[in-house]
């Protein structure tokens, strides 16, 4: 019953990422934790890769892998540091500074200034991603920051093809330090008809309705993001 309602916990996420481009982890991640904290991060990244590989073919159309060819050179570096430095912080550290800072962009974005996705913000928001993902499983916020302005199905296509990079990647990490084997593959069986059926569901959607409301949604889960971050860290979870 435990794995089930897991299942459906990640249905929900996939929903709202196949929505509105990303969001899946600060859906679903939170009560995963509290059902068996051997959810997150890894079982997580499969189930969300499994979701963006069938969001990515939706949107093809619109993916540029040329233009998201420094993000994915900068999320590397990332994702080696972000697993460096649970070597030298608690998770409940990271959490926090995480949320801070995913709180804080939220706040520049909602000012007067903007920034647009060129080669260079790309790789820097990569980096930031691969930093938070692999840190804390919640490397979203910079990479859809950076593209709020953006159109939506664009928004939609980019997001998948830059989070199956970086989901690969992740995994290798994760790997590497002992944090994904055997038995938390076994765990990712369970979550992945939720990623299949949430995705399907969402189909029945009218997403062009909601194509206007895209950049406010975006700054709603990051803010979501960072506060999840942030109480992660103070409970200690």
């Amino acid at each position: 019953m435990e794995y089930l309602l897991a299942s459906f916990l990640v249905m929900i996420g996939a929903v709202v990422q196949t929505a509105f481009g990303f969001g899946m982890a600060v859906v679903a991640a939170p009560l995963l934790i509290m059902i068996e904290p051997r959810l997150v991060p890894g079982p997580m990244v499969v189930a969300a890769l499994v979701q963006c590989v069938l969001m990515m073919l939706q949107n093809r159309r619109e993916l540029d892998i040329k233009g998201l060819s420094s993000a994915f050179i900068g999320r590397i570096p990332g994702s080696i540091a972000g697993v460096y430095l649970l070597t030298l912080f608690s998770t409940q550290m990271l959490s926090i500074a995480v949320g801070g800072i995913v709180l804080l962009a939220v706040a520049l974005s909602l000012s007067k200034l903007t920034i647009r996705p060129t080669p260079k913000t790309m790789f820097w928001a990569s980096m930031a991603s691969g930093v938070c993902g692999s840190a804390t499983s919640i490397g979203g916020p910079p990479m859809a920051l950076l593209m709020q302005h953006e159109q939506a199905t664009r928004i939609r296509a980019n997001l998948a093809g830059y989070f199956i990079y970086g989901c690969c990647i992740s995994l290798i990490a994760l790997v590497m330090v002992g944090r994904f084997g055997a038995e938390e593959l076994k765990m990712s069986l369970w979550l992945i008809p939720g990623s299949l059926l949430g995705f399907y569901l969402c189909r029945w959607i009218p997403l062009y309705r909601i194509e206007s409301q895209m950049r406010p949604a975006i700054l709603g889960i990051c803010i979501l993001c960072g506060l999840f971050a942030i109480t992660r860290g103070i409970l200690g979870s």
